[in-house]
């Protein structure tokens, strides 16, 4: 992109110009509108703008704005060199980067999917979802990044339900790479078709479900470790640190399930396992709830605030080595009691 800087720029207008006129039956998406410029939201834009798409991240904090801005920036050099992202120069990313606060009618670029990244709460996504389904027309499909709830939760209720369907990134998606294309029963095969030549086009490989299941293959897995992971501690056998030592050992995986909390999000995390609690009881996860609400209440989020289970730092600086594994110096050897 760098050394061919006029062709970028003449490409760029092009895309503009097809953007404007709106998305075609069998046109590929080359621009999306993110909802919400959380952590996730943030890592999918990045994806998107370093594989040379356009985004339009829209987010009602300035802060979250500007975070994701910067946090792009420092990942565009670190991500190159070790091979997770091309060759990216930041005037390029940032020609094709809108923050906006609302997607006023000014925007008048139609995006050719508009994916929500916005906390777990079903009422909250079924209301921005219905509003951008009947914003847009039926090529555009609207999508939903939610870990735990199914595609017919919120189908039902949108205009073109045939153009609907989640479009899941697991985090820290540079190295994950895997996004779960799961479909509601009224979806159709094109908008399939488009998720997949999507996700191919950013660097991830698609996973496609047809039958409805909560938490899709890898979270429906990830549920029993991470709930065991917290029964230990409940039960005061072990602590965060021994834990994610003992399965990193025995695995040779490079995060154990309390560092892995700490990726997705650990509001994310307890949003999830709230959900959970619903369906299974408060007896089997009141107990474990009850772990996770100081650090949330206190703001220790994980990787994206700097600490959570463990302490990382800057998340601004955070970048792809750091998921290489725990910094044993900065783990802090302690029990459940002084969480």
């Amino acid at each position: 992109m760098e050394d061919q800087k006029p062709e970028s720029q003449q490409h760029g207008l092009k895309e503009r110009e097809q953007c404007s006129r709106g998305p075609t039956e069998f046109a590929p998406i080359e621009f999306a509108l993110i909802l919400g410029a959380g952590w996730t939201g943030r890592q999918i834009a990045g994806q998107m703008l370093a594989h040379g798409m356009r985004v339009r991240l829209l987010d009602q904090s300035d802060r979250a704005l500007e975070a994701t801005q910067a946090w792009i920036e420092a990942q565009l050099v670190p991500f190159y060199e070790q091979g997770y992202w091309p060759r990216c120069d930041w005037l390029d990313v940032s020609n094709r980067l809108e923050l906006v606060r609302e997607d006023s009618e000014e925007n008048a670029t139609v995006p050719g999917i508009v994916l929500e990244c916005i906390p777990e709460q079903v009422a909250l996504k079924r209301r921005v979802l219905k509003r951008y389904s009947e914003k847009y027309g039926e090529h555009t499909i609207i999508a939903s990044n939610s870990s735990y709830f199914v595609p017919s939760t919120f189908s039902k209720h949108l205009r073109f339900p045939e153009r609907y369907a989640h479009f899941h990134f697991h985090v820290p998606m540079w190295i994950a790479t895997l996004v779960d294309v799961a479909t509601a029963p009224e979806t159709s095969q094109e908008t399939v078709d488009r998720l997949i030549a999507l996700a191919e086009r950013i660097g991830q490989t698609p996973l496609v479900q047809r039958v409805e299941n909560t938490g899709y293959v890898f979270n429906w897995m990830l549920k029993s470790l991470l709930q065991s992971a917290l029964q230990l501690v409940n039960k005061g056998v072990s602590n965060p640190a021994d834990i994610d030592m003992a399965w990193r050992k025995a695995t040779g995986m490079p995060a154990g399930p309390f560092g892995i909390m700490d990726q997705i999000g650990l509001d994310i995390i307890f949003q999830t396992m709230s959900h959970a609690r619903f369906v299974e009881g408060d007896d089997v996860w009141a107990p474990l709830l009850a772990i996770l609400q100081p650090l949330v209440d206190q703001g220790k989020l994980g990787v994206k605030t700097g600490s959570g289970f463990f302490v990382y730092g800057d998340p601004a600086h955070w970048q792809a080595s750091a998921f290489a594994g725990i910094d044993e110096k900065k783990v802090p050897q302690k029990t459940k009691n002084n969480f």
